[in-house]
């Protein structure tokens, strides 16, 4: 692909954190060079399908087309309320596009088909698919976290495994895949990142993430750079409160922007912009709404959101039409993240949000918890000058643009049949399971412990970070069990007893080893990311026992800081079923394990950390 000279001169300047503990500040490369003015005004040349169209949309029909709703794809009727919802937002309000959240196969394809249908113009169909179309399919495969595949050391997988991806979404009807993650996980605390990260090294994301944009945009969808200007060296959660980077602009073009930048040099032609403070770039200050609106999608875990920091990097003209725009020189589509989460609703009504969101240069405003008031809000915009006509023929230009590019015009839907012979194959299912297979990460080994036997009595502990996700740890138990029957196992959850874990402790004292597996990964609202109280209790007791403990992170690697004594410690970075299936079949001897860490666990293991085993059964 066409590499822009800019982002070109820009990449020579990158620079590796070292895998030294603790972790260093990174040196500084020269800043990227100033565009021209010519440069930086330049506009891609509309298709003329594009450019006719344009011309006979009304303002609100443009100001539609600029706004994308969410929905959660269960089965829908044509009477049923939430699919009447979403058909008066595609015909009444006229938005541009739709997000699948957790859905299932067939209602989604159902539903996009009859949108599609109804919509005057295409529809963008987007979905977070950063490991796989399982990820928000759960009748589908459900691949490794991108932590895991960077533990591969084989971009050559990102890529491969992207395709598949890109390939399986058109087939369902979605065109947009909102992915990769370049965030460079700093903090071993980021209670959102963590895992969704391919690690702690700028210049290894960058090559991870080029690898996935390659493969997903020869698929055929538009991949999008998150979270533009880069969301891994915060422990806040966005979702709840607003980040703060407290990084000067040399350290944020070092690190943060560093995969950004390789994304776009692969030819990335959309970046989501992330609701972050960067004071260095605009320290506009933020004020707190009086009274700020509840996000229901995280109510539950969320409660009261923080009110601090200067304005979000996602509604800051200074870092979306400067920075990305002007100094990097990207001309593609830019979309906000979702507008529900916490670090928006303190500070901005979803009117103002919008509002403000499309005057700093975003293209797509994504998911707003108002989308009625939010249209009316910057209709009205348009309609007093406030966003100038010119701004918003741009943004609509964009949009048409990237939906004439993946041939929305001529085809909406994907043809019959598309599913069967493209979804969940055999060598799609295979791919995933050898990522999970090469990404196991052995950090330590007590002498004699592995592998595991029939010869050592075993009592299982499963620790597990979700109360509403009961069947996460679905494939450990049962591949325990075709190896060694039935093994003792307590499993300990979020609101777990006492008396929970004294039979644990029971259990783990009649027996010769304890494997503990941890089920703790990164949850959007959560707010933070540990072993719950019941578990920690538990794992800490069995410690004290001074028995062999061998422990699995289905998860974040970083579990292993709370529980330093843990003698033998394997890295999965996630609870998908491939991994669990691979990380039973190490434990026994009956896979080599060749991972190594992407990250620092400080005064632990650094970046890079790993013990290669080969097979023994």
């Amino acid at each position: 692909m066409r590499r822009r000279p800019l982002l070109a001169a820009s990449l020579a300047g990158l620079v590796v954190l070292s895998a030294c503990e603790p972790r260093p500040e990174p040196s500084v490369p020269p800043p990227p060079s100033t565009p021209t003015p010519a440069q930086a005004a330049a506009r891609p040349v509309l298709p003329s399908r594009v450019k006719r169209l344009l011309s006979k949309l009304t303002d609100a029909e443009k100001v539609g087309q600029l706004f994308m709703v969410g929905a959660e794809g269960r089965y829908l009727a044509d009477d049923d309320p939430a699919f009447r919802k979403l058909l008066s937002h595609v015909t009444a309000d006229g938005v541009g596009g739709v997000i699948w959240f957790k859905s299932q196969v067939e209602a989604v394809i159902s539903a996009n088909a009859r949108l599609q249908g109804a919509a005057k113009v295409p529809l963008f169909v987007a979905a977070d698919l950063e490991a796989g179309a399982g990820m928000r399919f759960p009748d589908l495969v459900w691949g490794p976290y991108a932590m895991a595949v960077a533990a591969t050391g084989d971009p050559s997988l990102a890529e491969r495994r992207a395709r598949n991806t890109a390939l399986e979404a058109r087939a369902l009807g979605v065109n947009q895949v909102y992915a990769p993650v370049a965030d460079v996980n700093v903090d071993p605390g980021n209670p959102v990142i963590n895992v969704r990260s391919f690690g702690e090294d700028p210049a290894d994301v960058g090559r991870f993430t080029a690898a996935v944009v390659r493969g997903l945009q020869d698929g055929g969808v538009t991949a999008f750079l998150k979270h533009f200007p880069g969301h891994g060296d915060t422990s806040t959660d966005s979702h709840r409160s607003l980040p703060v980077l407290p990084f000067g602009r040399d350290r944020l073009l070092a690190v943060e922007l560093a995969p950004f930048r390789a994304g776009l040099a692969a030819g990335a032609r959309g970046v989501m912009t992330a609701h972050l403070s960067v004071p260095a770039l605009d320290a506009t200050p933020a004020p707190p709404l009086a009274s700020a609106p509840r996000d229901d999608v995280f109510t539950a875990d969320v409660g009261e959101v923080e009110r601090r920091g200067t304005v979000p990097a996602s509604l800051s003209a200074p870092i979306v039409d400067g920075l990305l725009r002007r100094e990097i020189g990207f001309t593609g589509l830019v979309v906000t993240d979702s507008m529900k989460m916490g670090a928006l609703a303190a500070h901005f009504s979803p009117g103002e949000a919008a509002v403000r969101a499309i005057l700093a240069g975003n293209d797509v405003v994504l998911h707003s918890p108002d989308t009625k008031a939010a249209l009316a809000a910057v209709r009205e915009a348009v309609a007093s000058g406030r966003i100038p006509r010119a701004r918003l023929d741009e943004a609509v230009a964009r949009v048409l643009s990237e939906k004439e590019r993946l041939g929305l015009f001529s085809r909406r839907s994907p043809p019959p049949g598309a599913v069967p012979s493209t979804v969940g194959t055999r060598a799609h299912r295979a791919l995933e399971a050898e990522i999970a297979r090469r990404s196991l990460t052995l950090l330590r080994e007590e002498p004699g412990v592995l592998p595991l036997s029939r010869g050592k009595r075993l009592f299982h502990l499963v620790v597990v970070d979700e109360p509403l996700v009961p069947g996460l740890d679905t494939r450990v138990g049962p591949e325990l069990a075709s190896r060694l029957g039935e093994v003792p196992t307590v499993r300990l959850v979020p609101g777990s007893c006492e008396a929970d874990v004294a039979e644990a402790l029971r259990l783990a004292s009649e027996a010769d080893v304890v494997l503990a597996s941890l089920f703790v990964r990164p949850r959007s609202g959560a707010g933070r990311i540990a072993a719950p109280p019941a578990g920690k209790a538990a794992l800490k007791g069995v410690l004290s026992f001074g028995k062999p403990v061998v422990a699995v992170a289905f998860g974040s690697p970083y579990l292993l800081l709370e529980f330093p004594a843990i003698g033998t410690y394997l890295a999965g970075y996630g609870p998908q079923e491939v991994v669990q299936e691979a990380a039973v079949a190490a434990l026994f001897g009956e896979a080599p394990v060749s991972g190594r860490l992407p990250v620092t666990l400080p005064g632990l293991h650094a970046r890079g950390s790993g013990i290669r085993k080969e097979a023994s059964r």
